[in-house]
């Protein structure tokens, strides 16, 4: 048994039908590498069959404490079916690109079954007019739940599925047939939580003995030191660390919205050369802040402040591949909507990032993490989860989420097919109400766009400010 930590039992805490807790990947394919030219969905099954062992996230669900008197655990699920977790639809003709984020949207504003493991699979069948994917395509919608893993993790989890080759051999069989645990009891998972707790005090000495005082003092000073350099750098923002509200900032509803620009990952870089020392990330950012100001402007809905957005950075390194759950932490990004030039908007981006950068200390957020996750569920406070689950009001932080996630730089195949593009969605929680997802794969570059429907009733206009943006970018780099 693994028990959750602190942040993915928030990630569970926060689930309620506005809020579906959950990320998504929308992966399509080319069907014409398939061995013999033809995909079936009991060839997909038996492709995910032979796969399961390799991560345990597929067969572990939930168990909860009585009356959730601490956070649960992950067990083994004794009535694992494969076919429970994957679905089977097709696009009606001619299966473009409208209908296919149609049917993502409505599969992601639908919640997980979290008496089950906590993933989905949906095969969708007949993309015939999407530009740029070949004729007879297919798509699979990855869903998992956040509090199972957060960005990064779930690229682990993709990699696992494919093969580097069309005819690549499917990975050697676990030494033994699976079978599951028997499901503890009450007594036993009452017992172990009192020897978690009666750790604690032991536990929460280790991160703190080795630097001693000074790790106090570094995690006490950390969010003035954050704070203070979002507010040195919001440009118009008088200081402010927080954002100006828009429509993208309030109450959510369980209706969702989808869209996605794919671009090659070689022009990306071309705009990064040519403001010395930004980055890709930089370069995202500056994306999305010239699609919020192109579409608010469109709508006459431009704040004469900058939009913020909340940026998802990974605190995972090479030992926490495959260990599941979430290692995230957040911080604040100026978007630079005031301003009209795209490579002044950039280098106000990179000026920003690097101020940030240089308050922070991610060693200290770790350990921030690491003491965090020590207390006892009680500690941490009703109000925190309150906070999560209850409906947004107060001062807007930030006007957006952005999360930047970096797929395998080669090409991949599932039972057969290449992966040609591969994109993602994000959940919208606390007043967030537009969600960026920055993913790149195989030398191509995305951003995926989910949306609470009111917030962003025209997806299709946002997706040309999209691209209004990129060219605009393009262009002033040469």
């Amino acid at each position: 048994m693994q028990q959750l930590s602190w942040t993915d039992d928030m990630m569970l805490r926060a689930e309620r039908a506005e809020t579906p807790m959950q990320i998504q990947m929308l992966l399509i394919y080319d069907p014409s590498t398939v061995p013999g030219g033809k995909v079936t969905f009991k060839g997909m099954l038996e492709e995910l069959d032979a796969r399961l062992h390799l991560a345990p996230t597929f067969r572990r669900r939930l168990t909860e404490l009585p009356g959730a008197l601490h956070m649960p655990y992950w067990v083994d699920d004794p009535d694992f079916d494969l076919e429970y977790h994957v679905r089977h639809i097709a696009l009606p003709q001619p299966g473009d690109w409208r209908q296919l984020c149609i049917q993502i949207a409505g599969i992601h504003a639908r919640q997980i079954d979290l008496r089950r493991p906590p993933w989905e699979i949906t095969v969708i069948e007949g993309l015939n007019s999407v530009p740029g994917v070949p004729e007879g395509a297919f798509a699979i919608s990855l869903k998992l739940h956040h509090c199972a893993v957060d960005g990064m993790e779930s690229v682990e989890l993709m990699v696992a599925l494919h093969d580097l080759a069309a005819d690549g051999p499917r990975p050697a069989p676990p030494e033994r047939p699976w079978q599951p645990d028997a499901l503890p009891s009450t007594a036993s998972l009452l017992s172990r939580t009192a020897i978690n707790v009666a750790l604690y005090p032991l536990r929460a000495g280790k991160v703190l003995v080795p630097n001693g005082v000074k790790v106090v003092r570094q995690l006490a000073g950390l969010p003035g030191k954050l704070a203070g350099g979002v507010a040195s750098t919001l440009v118009g923002g008088a200081g402010s660390p927080f954002a100006p509200p828009t429509r993208f900032n309030g109450a959510v509803s369980p209706h969702r919205v989808f869209e996605a620009r794919f671009h090659d990952l070689a022009d990306i870089l071309s705009i990064k050369a040519s403001v010395p020392g930004s980055t890709i990330n930089d370069v995202a950012l500056a994306y999305v802040g010239g699609a919020l100001r192109d579409y608010l402007g469109r709508h006459d809905e431009l704040p004469e402040q900058t939009l913020v957005a909340a940026c998802l950075v990974s605190l995972r390194d090479a030992a926490d591949k495959g260990s599941g759950g979430n290692r995230l932490f957040g911080r604040l990004q100026p978007l630079g909507t005031t301003i009209a030039d795209p490579l002044e908007r950039l280098t106000s981006i990179t000026e920003a990032t690097a101020a940030i950068r240089d308050a922070s200390d991610t060693s200290s957020t770790t350990r921030l993490l690491d003491l965090v996750g020590l207390l006892p569920t009680a500690l941490l406070g009703m109000t925190v989860k309150a906070a999560i689950v209850l409906p947004f009001s107060g001062p807007t932080i930030a006007n957006t989420t952005v999360s930047n996630v970096r797929g395998p730089t080669e090409p991949i195949f599932f039972n057969g097919a290449r992966l040609v593009r591969a994109t993602g969605l994000g959940p919208l929680i606390g007043g967030l109400n537009l969600f960026h997802v920055v993913a790149s794969y195989n030398g191509s570059f995305s951003i995926g766009v989910t949306a609470e429907r009111d917030a962003l009733p025209d997806p299709a206009t946002y997706a040309e400010c999209m691209e209004t943006a990129f060219q605009e970018l393009l262009a002033a780099a040469g």
